[in-house]
């Protein structure tokens, strides 16, 4: 029992370890640049820049050996161009005396994902649990934080992918949206009008212009943003 233990503790000591090593200092997104912010004054010393311990760039007294040197500022920062997910992971910028004593050092972990894309909201009117069921659907739903407004007013309790309102809330004037969000960018879904008739089954909803859209099998189709509803089979 006693080994069981300390293998267990040894095991989330590990894990708590390889989440610090994942933690993120810095955020980018795919295809763009990016800047490494280093500051230094006196650039005549050593400067080497490194990406998961594999040197990216180097300069010894004045003389670039590897990297090129448009790529770093008058202060030492690093230019990351067209970033990708490769380019994610540890980097380390460090300045030596021409004694080869350390001066300064920057370490920082860089996390690289995908801008969000603009998320669709849809929703159920169900009579029979007397609610409005609304749901912001959105590609890649996973590590997002999401929002929710009526009329442009947030609705600071509500984080999560799905909403549900009493029947009684719903009034044809109000407009719903909804948001999602990562470390890098933020996108909103347009505003819907909540519409619900009486029904012997719950009523899928969706922007009516989305459904022209698909039916016409081409884009750029205009109209009001106004919402088609379906029935749905019924539970009973």
């Amino acid at each position: 029992m006693a080994n069981l233990v300390a293998a267990i503790i040894l095991l989330e000591f590990l894990g708590l370890l390889d989440a610090n090593k994942d933690t993120c200092d810095v955020y980018g997104a795919v295809g763009q640049n990016l800047m490494l912010p280093f500051a230094h004054k006196d650039l005549k010393n050593n400067l080497k820049w490194t990406h998961n311990n594999t040197v990216i760039f180097q300069r010894m007294k004045g003389k670039v050996l590897h990297g090129k040197p448009e790529d770093i500022s008058s202060t030492g920062s690093l230019l990351l161009k067209n970033l990708q997910f490769a380019s994610a992971g540890n980097y380390k910028a460090s300045v030596w005396h021409s004694n080869g004593t350390l001066e300064k050092e920057w370490d920082r972990h860089l996390c690289v994902m995908d801008k969000v894309p603009k998320p669709q909201l849809t929703y159920i009117c169900d009579f029979k649990s007397n609610a409005v069921k609304l749901h912001c659907s959105v590609s890649k739903p996973h590590y997002l934080n999401y929002s929710w407004m009526i009329d442009e007013r947030i609705l600071t309790n509500e984080k999560t992918q799905s909403l549900s309102i009493s029947l009684m809330e719903v009034k044809e004037e109000r407009r719903f949206s909804c948001s999602v969000e990562n470390n890098i960018s933020k996108e909103s879904s347009d505003g819907v009008r909540l519409t619900c008739k009486t029904s012997s089954a719950p009523l899928l909803c969706f922007p009516k212009l989305v459904v022209m859209a698909v039916l016409a099998g081409g884009a750029g189709l205009r109209g009001n943003r106004v919402c088609e509803c379906v029935k749905t089979e019924s539970s009973d």
